[in-house]
């Protein structure tokens, strides 16, 4: 029987004070070592990023927070670009907009709120002549 050995490793940075800044994740095949996972910090101890990654690519759900831990921002990626729902949050916690990418375009209805939760605009990329512009 033959196993494969993934030996996974963990490189911690730091702000000058001390606090933690990051926590990245890589896994070592071959001799090499490939980035798998990221976790960043707020100079307040509270966690500020977390996604993964494949083949140096961010890949799956990847997670925001304000410096007071709320939510920030979630949302899904796709060999690096914003693929499927993203949800995005103003510090009071309430909704600020939400919508959809495939592979990094904005596609469907976007949906936008103001601070009170009160919806502001809608609109559907899918209805937007393309204009020739990337």
């Amino acid at each position: 029987m033959l196993t494969a050995c993934n030996k996974a490793t963990t490189q911690k940075e730091y702000f000058n004070d001390g606090t933690l800044k990051s926590e990245k994740t890589y896994e070592e095949v071959k001799g090499e070592q490939t980035l798998v996972h990221e976790v960043s910090y707020h100079s307040t101890g509270e966690k500020y990023m977390e996604g993964s990654y494949v083949n140096g690519m961010r890949e799956g759900k990847w997670t925001s927070w304000h410096k007071d831990g709320r939510l920030w921002s979630e949302g899904e990626f796709k060999q690096d670009k914003s693929h499927g729902e993203r949800k995005v949050y103003y510090p009071n916690g309430n909704l600020h907009y939400k919508g959809s990418f495939d592979l990094g375009k904005r596609v469907g209805n976007w949906i936008f709120y103001d601070e009170d939760g009160i919806k502001i605009n809608e609109i559907n990329y899918d209805s937007i002549p393309a204009t020739g512009i990337k």
